[in-house]
Formats: structure tokens, C-alpha cells, sequence
């Protein structure tokens, strides 16, 4: 308790310090510079030269050249000496005294042939260096020091430079010509906290437009591509590189300039953390520090988090009517490594899950050995296994998991596999075998794999362990501690079938040596656990943490019979009128958004106890699913979900059997959850599942749904009530459920009809930051509505900011050609007189 306050009272501390500062300048690294590059034909071009003197957002780009022997640097293809470029940039930082000047050179060689020649010139003593690790200046210092040229060298080099910064030491780099892997972006470790982030090519955007005939009129295309890219890695794009297209793009560091942006650090105690994700789509990876554009009108929620930590705040939620702060800090702090843990495994002279201690297990061919090194062991010869259970015992379908263990194979098959851990199941994504694959660590769920480089020796003890993040799909394997290799995008494990250690594939394939401390989480662990891990480190339990066990009989199919149609149509007509007396009795006063004791399936899916506390986590991708189809039947027909139903829908394909058993685990799982909640529960009626509530527990959902069953519609009052439900976006927000889609489309329809309504309400009160909040609620429900452009356009243009009433018409216009395969049928006149007179 002690620790946690003290941590609660630093980081309030540290907000309220960053709270207090004043405004400053911007620190370089927020800065956007258009990057024109110097050829042979450019060096005595008087016009691109004053261009580039006038606009003080250009930086420079030119190759270097040296003859044979490695000596007399010159600009490419031509005899005009490095020197004379540098006389070239001194009137530039002499025009203007706040003027930033970054300059690139492309350049193979050794670099002190170039620092010897830039020490010489005379702009020597205004250039900037910053040795590699520390954080860039602010502007206003680099203009008071009078140190304003900043200069990267690109290219294979030798020896270190005090003046040039290697630019791949500095900057992320992508390409705008073609897609960027995600892959490249992160193979090394390092691309994540540079701090600068530079895009080539730029004006070779694939985007079919005439670069020539660009204008400030703007493409949105590439103003779109740069936030959407700033977005993707948490970085500002600093360096635009535009060849010799300098003249069609001398507006876009201008307007990129212009958005304002979110900022901040996610710090654990005394550092920035490394790698955070984000359990946003469009956001692939940051580092510590963080930079998000805000787009005109948006609501923005952003929800980090990182393996092994828990974030404070959990999320941000950035709205219109809100003051920006100008730098967010967001705390990580360490996990217990009990947090999460499903199953724990010693094998002293016994099979016996410490988590879950009054299950029995079963195998065939397993006996236990005393080890040198480890003591008592499982040992697990060919053809022998120890039979675990089904999987969502321990969380793992459709979730995040972890699992590591000590292992030493006696015999590594060199075609072939030895199993650790799996099941029997095939087809894609149900057949799970973390095995060795040929002497490989493998990370196997059937046609989804990825296996590591590394190869294992025979006896000898390994520490090995698999880890699955869900919201990246990221495949990772470790060994003895160390990140040996990974990818994402893998879809979740989704097999049902029982696990079993020393065993898996339906070919047969064994551990062949010996398994110990075998641990089992339903969440990711960070690197730093999986080191302490190989380190022995021990789990302790408390006894609060000890699972009971959730495999409880399938009561709900016993004994129905002519009795229980009595008791159904009891049920319905009691519901029916239950639901009548809402309706006739509803009050839009009654109606309040609380910030405790309730579920909200707008935007991502949340549960908040009584107490405040965020509880989500607690609903594994199942234990959720069963809850929303429950509410959505409950709400549709007044009985609830039919029992049939849920098996077909949320277990298809699956034995009979198993889906009782897997019902029941879930259904109890939900019950347990739900106790933490007041007045709420799912009830078994005559073959159904039924939510019931009362008046204290709150779901934006059940709210949503009633007040679109008023049936004389809606007032003034209660439409502005509905946007407050909805606003969070779309119903449960990156979840894909086949049974979903219809509901969600449903339900999306009512959203833009209502808000529709709200907005035209606002129009005719001339509300100009309400209707633009509303209209961009209906575009994050359909982004090719053409009634929510328009009153976009036309709340931008009353507030006389035509050039972004263009901006976003020309946005809806690209999306409309690329979803539909033909142009918008208007122009931008045109489209607002045409909308004008139907509003």
C-alpha cells in the first residue's frame, strides 16, 4: 500500500509540475522541414536559391562525390568543390536570424575528410551537434546560440563525425514510394526511439496526381499520407525529402505545422519506457516519448500499454472542448509476475498446478527424475504426454497468453519436432504446438507460425518462452531470457481441444527430455519478467490469487421439461410488460452518465466496478462475447438469449459436448466478474440467458437502445442525452464478431439518423462547434456521409476557415473515388449550393 501511494503522489506531483510550466519554444524534433535536393543543373539556379531563402521551413539535400583516391570532395557531376556549397548556405542563415537550417549530404567515405572542409568554412562556428542519446534542444535555443545549421550525413561512412549526425542514428526513415514494411520499421530495436522521423521521396507518392500543377489548394492525399504516417509511429514527420518538386510542395510543412498535436511520455521509475503499444489500429509502436496529431474535430482516445506494466492513466481522451496540455504523462508500473498467471507447474515428484491445486491431471509414459542442476523433474520420453484440459481453462484462446518453461531435450529430432506444449487439433489457427522445429524454437498455431533462427543443443537446459500479444498479433519466442525472434500480425489461437505437454500435432510429435517449472499466463509478459524468469525467480502466490475451480456442473440442461413452457411463457410476459412500464414511464431526467458501476460497448469495450476501478481486463475475448450477445437478445425480445443459440453462434463446430462444458466455464467466469458489479446478473430461465439490472447499474448500450424505442421519438433534450452515449464510437470498437456485423450496421444507421436530427437542431441555432462534433461522430460511423461533409463544410466556412472546409471536402472526395471507383459527381461549389438548399 505504502509503495503504491508514493507512486500515486509522484506522478500527481509530476503532472502538476508539467501542468505549471510555462509556454515554450517548440523543441526541434516537433519542427516539419520540406527537403529540397541541390543536383548538378541546380547549383547556379538564382530562383531555387532565393526560394529557399525566403521560405524558412526548406532544408537542403545534396550527394558529394570524391575522385579515386578518396580526396577533393565535390557536388556530384559536377567540379564545384564542398567549400563552394558551403558558401552557398552562409547568405541563407544571414537572411533570416531565427532561420533553422538542416542540411543533408549523401556522402560514401570517410567523414573527417568532410569535418576537416566544414571546420575551415565560415559557417563553422553556427552549426549544431548533438552526441548520439541526447534529447534535442528547443528552437529557441539553437536561434540564441546562434548554432541554427544542423548537418546529417547519409551514406557508408568511416569514423565518427563531431559535426555531421549519421542520419540512421538520429532518424526513423520510411519511403513514400511504397509501402513500408512494418517489419523494417521494426527490426531494430533502436528505430523505435529515434527521435527524428524522415520520409524520402515524397513527391514519388503514388497517388496519380501531376505534381507540377500542386497548389496550396492542397492534395489531401499527401497531407493525409503524413498524418496518417505520424500517427503509425507516434512520431512528427520532421524531414519531407521532395527531390526537385521544392516549388509544388512549399505548402505542406506550412499546414503540417498547423495541426496541433498530442504529446508526452510513458515513463516507468527513473526512465522512459522502450517499446509502448497502443490499443489503437492506426498506431503501430512508439517509444517513451510520443507525438499524435489532432485532426479537425476528431475525438481521440488512446489507451497504451506495454507487457508487464500497468498504465496510470489507463487511457486519454482528447476531446473539442478541452485545453490541451502540452506534454501527457502516463506512469508504467511493474506487474507482479502473479499477475495473470493461469497455471503453475513445479514437478516435485508430482503433477499439481499451485494456481489451481484441487485439479488432477492424467497422461500416459511420464515419470519424474532427480536432476542434477534443477532436482525434481518431469521426465517425458517419446510417445508420453500429461494431459492439461481444455484451453480456456487457462485463458488462452482469442487472448494474449505466456508460457515458459526450463527444458532439456535428450533428443532433438533433426526432421521432425519436439513438442513442449499443444494440442491435437488441426486446421488454421486451432493447432497450437509450441515446439522445436529441426533444433528451432517454434511459435505454431496451424498455418500461423513463425520459427526462430536459433538452434538448440541436446542436454543441456534451456529456458524457453512463447508469448502472443492480441492487439498486434506479435508471435514472440525467448530463450534463457533473451528475444531471439518474432513477428506480427498473427490472428489469435482459437482451439478447443485438450492441451497437453510432451505432446502435439496430430502426427505424434514428443518432447523426448525432461520439463520443469512450466508456467502458463493469459496475458503478455514484458521482457524484463521473462528475464527474472530464466533468473529462477520464484511466483508467489497470495491466497486471495488462488483460483477455484470454474469447471461447474452444466446445470442449465437438467430436467427441462413440459413444466418449463409454463415457465417461459410465464417469463415472457412478465419481461414484456416489464419492458412497456420502462417505455411509458421514461424520463429523460433519470438518465445520467456515471463514472462507476457500469459496462460501455460505444467505442472499446470498458467495465468500471463500484469503485471507479477499470476491471476490463477481467473479460477474456469469450467471457465478453457471451455478455454482449446476452444484453443484445435480453434487449431484442425480453427473454434473453436461447441456450441453443449461444452454443451455435459462439462455439460452432464444436462437439456437443465440449460446448456444455464450454459454456458453462465461460457463463460461470461471467457470473464471477459480474458479482463485482451492483445490481446485475445473468440469470438461466427455461433454456435462455437473461440480463437483469437495476436502476444503479449503468451500459451506455441499454440507454442508447430505449431511447430509440421511444415511440414518438426523440426531444431536443434526450437527442443530446443519445450523442452523449454514442460519442465514444462505433458499438465495441475493434472487436469482429460474424454475428456482430448486422447488429453493429443496425445500429449504426440509428446513430446517423439521430445525430442527423441533433445536427440540423444545432444548424438552425447556428452552434458551430456542435454541429462540427456531431457531424464528425456520424463520419466515424460512415466517413462517406455526405450530409455530415456538408455540415463540416459549412460550420468551417462560417468559422472563415475555408482552406480546411476545402481540405476535408477534398479527403471525402479522394475516399469516395477509392471505395467507390469513380469520382464525386460535384465539385466543391457545387456540393455546398446543392446541400445548402436541402438544410
Amino acid at each position: 500500500m505504502y509503495k503504491k501511494a508514493k507512486n500515486i503522489i509522484l506522478l500527481v506531483g509530476l503532472l502538476l509540475a508539467v501542468l505549471a510550466l510555462p509556454t515554450k519554444a517548440e523543441d526541434f524534433s516537433n519542427q516539419s522541414y520540406i527537403v529540397a535536393k541541390v543536383s548538378s543543373y541546380d547549383y547556379k539556379n538564382a530562383r531555387l536559391w532565393d526560394f529557399i531563402k525566403k521560405n524558412q521551413w526548406i532544408g537542403i539535400e545534396f550527394d558529394i562525390v570524391t575522385d579515386s583516391l578518396g580526396n577533393n570532395p565535390v557536388l556530384s557531376n559536377t567540379q564545384y568543390a564542398l567549400f563552394s556549397m558551403l558558401e552557398k548556405i552562409e547568405p541563407i542563415i544571414a537572411e533570416n536570424e531565427s532561420r533553422i537550417l538542416p542540411v543533408f549530404i549523401n556522402y560514401n567515405g570517410d567523414v573527417h575528410l568532410l569535418d576537416s572542409i566544414i571546420n575551415s568554412s565560415t559557417v563553422s562556428s553556427q552549426i549544431f551537434y548533438l552526441p548520439q542519446g541526447e534529447k534535442w534542444p528547443s528552437t529557441e535555443y539553437l536561434v540564441q546560440a546562434n548554432r541554427r545549421i544542423i548537418f546529417f550525413v547519409n551514406g557508408e561512412i568511416s569514423n565518427e563525425s563531431r559535426i555531421l549526425h549519421h542520419l540512421q542514428d538520429y532518424a526513423l526513415q520510411i519511403g513514400a514510394s511504397r509501402i513500408t514494411p512494418n517489419s523494417a520499421l521494426l527490426h531494430k530495436e533502436s528505430n523505435i526511439n529515434k527521435e527524428l522521423f524522415k520520409v524520402n521521396n515524397f513527391n514519388r507518392l503514388p497517388i496519380g496526381a501531376n505534381t507540377s500543377q500542386l497548389n496550396s489548394n492542397l492534395v489531401p492525399d499527401y497531407i493525409n499520407f503524413l498524418l496518417d504516417s505520424w500517427t503509425k509511429v507516434g512520431k512528427k514527420p520532421n524531414f519531407i525529402s521532395v527531390g526537385s518538386s521544392i516549388y509544388s510542395f512549399d505548402f505542406i510543412a506550412d499546414q503540417l505545422n498547423s495541426f496541433d498535436a498530442i504529446k508526452g511520455l510513458v515513463r516507468t521509475t527513473g526512465k522512459n519506457l522502450e517499446r509502448v503499444y497502443w490499443k489503437n489500429a492506426d498506431v503501430l509502436i512508439t517509444g517513451g516519448k510520443f507525438s499524435f496529431p489532432i485532426r479537425g474535430g476528431e475525438e481521440i482516445i488512446l489507451t497504451p500499454f506495454a507487457p508487464g506494466y500497468s498504465m496510470s492513466p489507463e487511457q486519454l481522451i482528447i476531446t473539442n472542448e478541452m485545453q490541451v496540455p502540452e506534454n501527457y504523462s502516463i506512469f508504467a508500473s511493474p506487474l507482479s509476475l502473479s499477475e495473470g498467471i493461469m497455471a503453475i507447474f513445479h514437478f516435485e515428484e508430482s503433477v499439481k498446478d499451485f494456481v489451481n491445486p484441487e485439479r488432477t491431471f492424467e497422461g500416459r509414459g511420464f515419470s519424474f527424475s532427480q536432476d542434477i542442476d534443477r532436482g525434481s523433474v518431469l521426465r517425458l520420453p517419446e510417445n508420453s504426454n500429461v494431459t492439461l484440459g481444455n484451453p480456456n481453462l487457462y485463458g488462452l484462446p482469442n487472448s494474449s497468453f505466456t508460457v515458459s518453461c526450463f527444458v532439456k531435450f535428450t533428443d532433438i529430432l533433426e526432421f521432425g519436432d519436439n513438442a513442449v506444449l499443444g494440442n491435437d487439433e488441426t486446421g488454421y489457427r486451432r493447432g497450437l504446438h509450441l515446439v522445436l522445429r529441426s533444433g528451432h524454437p517454434y511459435f505454431g498455431l496451424w498455418a500461423n507460425d513463425y520459427m526462430s533462427e536459433e538452434v538448440l543443443l541436446n542436454n543441456a537446459w534451456y529456458h524457453l518462452t512463447w508469448r502472443y500479444i492480441i492487439e498486434t498479433g506479435e508471435q514472440a519466442i525467448f530463450v534463457n531470457g533473451q528475444f531471439v525472434g518474432g513477428s506480427d500480425g498473427h490472428p489469435a489461437y482459437s482451439g478447443s481441444s485438450d492441451l497437453h505437454i510432451g505432446s502435439a500435432l496430430s502426427a505424434g510429435a514428443s518432447l523426448r527430455g525432461y520439463i520443469d517449472n512450466l508456467n502458463i499466463w493469459n496475458r503478455p509478459l514484458g521482457n524484463e519478467e521473462i528475464t527474472r524468469l530464466f533468473s529462477d525467480e520464484e511466483i508467489l502466490l497470495e491466497q486471495a490469487e488462488v483460483k477455484e475451480d470454474i469447471f461447474t456442473a452444466n446445470a442449465e440442461n437438467i430436467a427441462i421439461g413440459a413444466i418449463s413452457l409454463l415457465f417461459i411463457l410465464l417469463v415472457l410476459w412478465i419481461s414484456r410488460r416489464k419492458i412497456r412500464i420502462k417505455k411509458e414511464s421514461f424520463s429523460p431526467e433519470k438518465i445520467q452518465m456515471p463514472s462507476k458501476n457500469q459496462i460501455q460497448f460505444f467505442g472499446e469495450f470498458k467495465a468500471t466496478n463500484p469503485d471507479g476501478g477499470n476491471i476490463s481486463n477481467l473479460f477474456t475475448p469469450k467471457v465478453k462475447e457471451l455478455l454482449v450477445y446476452t444484453v443484445i437478445h435480453t434487449l431484442k425480445n425480453g427473454i434473453g438469449a436461447p441456450i441453443a443459440e449461444v452454443n451455435e453462434t459462439l462455439w460452432h463446430g464444436i462437439d456437443a459436448k465440449k460446448v456444455a462444458n464450454n459454456r458453462a466455464v465461460t457463463l460461470n467466469k461471467l457470473r464471477k466478474i459480474l458479482v463485482q458489479f451492483n445490481q446485475v446478473e445473468i440469470l438461466s430461465n427455461g433454456g435462455y440467458l437473461q440480463l437483469q439490472s437495476a436502476e444503479s447499474f449503468f451500459c451506455d448500450y441499454i440507454e442508447a437502445f430505449k431511447l430509440c424505442e421511444i415511440p414518438e421519438g426523440m426531444t431536443r433534450q434526450q437527442h443530446e442525452m443519445f450523442f452523449h452515449l454514442v460519442k465514444r464510437g462505433r458499438l465495441l470498437k475493434g472487436i469482429e464478431w460474424l454475428w456482430l456485423d448486422d447488429i453493429r450496421g443496425f445500429t449504426g444507421n440509428q446513430v446517423i439518423d439521430n445525430l442527423l436530427k441533433l445536427a440540423t437542431i444545432y444548424k438552425k441555432e447556428n452552434k458551430l462547434q456542435e454541429v462540427d462534433k456531431v457531424a464528425q461522430r456520424i463520419l466515424d460511423y460512415d466517413d462517406l456521409n455526405e450530409e455530415a461533409i456538408y455540415l463540416q463544410v459549412w460550420a468551417l466556412q462560417k468559422a472563415d476557415n475555408s482552406n480546411l472546409a476545402k481540405f476535408n471536402f477534398n479527403s471525402f472526395c479522394s475516399k469516395y473515388e477509392k471505395s467507390m471507383g469513380e469520382a464525386f459527381a460535384m465539385n466543391f461549389q457545387e456540393f455546398t449550393k446543392a446541400y445548402s438548399e436541402r438544410f
